[in-house]
C-alpha cells in the first residue's frame, strides 16, 4: 500500500473516532437530495409543465367548442295611446362549432408538441450540469481534506525532525541556521494548513448550495486505481452529436420555429367549420313580448382572409427570420459541443496517465527524502536538501490526489457531453468511496 492510500486510511480511521455532527454524506445520497431540490432543475420541471399547458391551449382550438348563453330580462313596452305594459323575458342559446380546415391552428399544435420536447431535453441538460456541479464541488471538498491529512502527517515528519535539530543544537552538532531552516518550513506547513482547512469549509458551503442540506462530512475516494477511458475519440464525439440534451433541445427548437412558419404561412388560407345552435326566446326583436319559439340552426362556416394591411406577410418574415437564428444557433451549439467532447476525452484520457505517472513520482520521492535523511545524518548533504526534497514530495502527493480526482471529474463531463450522466454512473463512483460510518 502507498503512503497516500495509508493517509487516507488514517484520515478515514480519525473521521471514525471524532465525534460527528452528522453521518457521513455519499455521493449517492447527495445526488438524490440534488434532484429533489435543486431550484435550477426544478424550475425546469415546472417549465415542462408550461409547455404542456401551451400544447392543450393550442389544441383546444381544434377541438369542438361548446357554449351556452341565457338571459332573463324585465322589459317595460310604452306605446302612444296605449297604457304601458311590463314583462318579463327570457332567452337561451346552446351552440356548438367544430373547425374542420383551420391549417394555422394545426402548426401551432404542432409546434407546441415539439416545444415540450424542447422542455423536456432542456431539464435533461440542465440536470447534467447540477450533477456536474454536485461532484465537481464534492471532489473540491475530498481534495482539500487530502491536503489537509498530508499536510498533517508532513508536519509529524517536521517535528519528530525539529527535536532532533533541536537536541543536536544544544549539543553543537547542527548550525543555528538549519534549525531556523526546520522552523521556517515548519511554520509554512502550519499556513498551508490553515488556507486547506479554509478551503474545505468554503467548498462545503458551496456544496450545501447545490444540495440544500448542510454537509459536514462527505465519504472519501479510496480506490487506489481507474480503468482507461473506454472507447475513442470519435465515438465519443458521435455519441455527443447524436444525444446531447442541448443538442436534442435546439433540434426541437428548430422545428418548433419551422412550424411557427408554417404556421404563419397558412394564415392566408381559408378557414372551415361546421357550427350548430338551439334557440328558446319569449320576445323578439327590441325584447318585444313575442310567442315562445325555438329555431334548429347547422350551419358551414368559411372564412377566407382577404386584406389584413400586410399583417400576415410581416408575420411571415418575422418567422422566417426566427428559424434562421434558431439554425444558426444549433450550428454554434453543435461545433460546441464537439470541441467539448473531445475536450473531455482528452482531458480524461491525460488525467488517467496522471494518476499512473503521479503515483510513480511520489514512490520515488519517498525514497528521495529517505536518501536525503540518511545523507544529512552522514553530514554529506544539508538540510535545505532534506527540505526541498519534503517540499516536493508533498506537493506531489497532492498532484496524485489532483490526478485522481481530475479524472473522476472529466470521466463524468465526457459523460455529461453524451446525455450518460445517470444514476448509474453515479452509484459507480460511489462505489469507489469508502463505507459511511453509520
Amino acid at each position: 500500500m502507498n503512503v497516500a492510500a495509508i493517509l487516507r486510511a488514517v484520515m478515514l480511521i480519525a473521521l471514525a473516532v471524532l465525534p460527528a455532527v452528522s453521518p457521513a454524506e455519499t455521493l449517492l445520497e447527495l445526488y438524490d437530495q440534488t434532484l429533489a431540490t435543486n431550484p435550477a432543475l426544478r424550475g425546469r420541471v415546472f417549465g415542462i409543465e408550461e409547455a404542456k399547458a401551451q400544447k392543450d391551449l393550442a389544441r383546444s382550438r381544434l377541438l369542438p367548442q361548446l357554449a351556452a348563453d341565457g338571459t332573463y330580462d324585465w322589459n317595460k313596452y310604452e306605446e302612444d295611446g296605449f297604457e304601458a305594459d311590463r314583462y318579463s323575458g327570457t332567452r337561451g342559446v346552446l351552440s356548438a362549432s367544430q373547425a374542420l380546415v383551420d391549417l394555422p391552428s394545426y402548426h401551432r399544435f404542432r409546434g407546441a408538441q415539439v416545444s415540450v420536447e424542447q422542455s423536456e431535453h432542456a431539464r435533461a441538460a440542465v440536470e447534467m450540469e447540477v450533477v456536474i456541479e454536485l461532484i465537481d464541488r464534492y471532489l473540491v471538498v475530498l481534495q482539500a481534506e487530502d491536503e489537509i491529512v498530508h499536510l498533517q502527517a508532513e508536519k509529524e515528519a517536521v517535528v519528530s525532525q525539529l527535536e532532533r535539530m533541536r537536541f543536536m543544537r544544544e549539543r553543537q552538532l547542527a548550525k543555528i541556521t538549519d534549525l531556523y531552516e526546520v522552523e521556517a518550513y515548519y511554520q509554512g506547513l502550519l499556513t498551508r494548513e490553515i488556507e486547506a482547512k479554509n478551503a474545505r469549509a468554503v467548498a462545503l458551503a458551496m456544496l450545501r448550495e447545490t444540495t440544500g442540506v448542510a454537509v459536514a462530512t462527505v465519504v472519501p475516494l479510496v480506490r487506489p486505481q481507474f480503468t482507461a477511458v473506454p472507447g475513442d475519440e470519435e465515438q465519443w464525439v458521435r455519441d455527443a452529436l447524436a444525444s446531447n440534451p442541448n443538442l436534442l433541445g435546439l433540434e426541437r427548437a428548430n422545428e418548433a420555429a419551422r412550424r411557427l412558419v408554417d404556421s404563419t404561412r397558412t394564415e392566408h388560407l381559408p378557414r372551415l367549420s361546421v357550427s350548430a345552435s338551439q334557440v328558446y326566446a319569449d320576445q323578439g326583436y327590441d325584447n318585444r313580448e313575442v310567442n315562445p319559439y325555438d329555431v334548429d340552426t347547422v350551419g358551414i362556416n368559411v372564412n377566407v382572409p382577404i386584406f389584413e394591411g400586410g399583417r400576415v406577410n410581416a408575420a411571415i418574415r418575422d418567422a422566417r427570420a426566427k428559424h434562421q437564428i434558431a439554425l444558426e444557433q444549433y450550428e454554434a451549439a453543435r461545433r460546441e459541443i464537439e470541441r467539448n467532447a473531445r475536450s473531455a476525452y482528452l482531458s480524461a484520457v491525460a488525467s488517467y496517465a496522471r494518476t499512473r505517472s503521479t503515483g510513480e513520482e511520489t514512490r520515488a520521492l519517498e525514497k528521495v527524502v529517505e536518501a536525503q535523511d540518511k545523507s544529512y545524518e552522514l553530514r554529506v548533504t544539508t538540510i535545505l536538501d532534506v527540505l526541498v526534497a519534503r517540499r516536493r514530495l508533498t506537493k506531489a502527493r497532492s498532484d496524485e490526489s489532483k490526478a485522481r480526482y481530475d479524472y473522476v471529474r472529466d470521466l463524468s463531463s465526457l459523460q455529461a457531453q453524451v446525455g450518460a450522466l445517470t444514476r448509474q454512473h453515479i452509484e459507480q463512483i460511489d462505489a469507489w468511496m469508502a463505507a459511511p460510518a453509520r
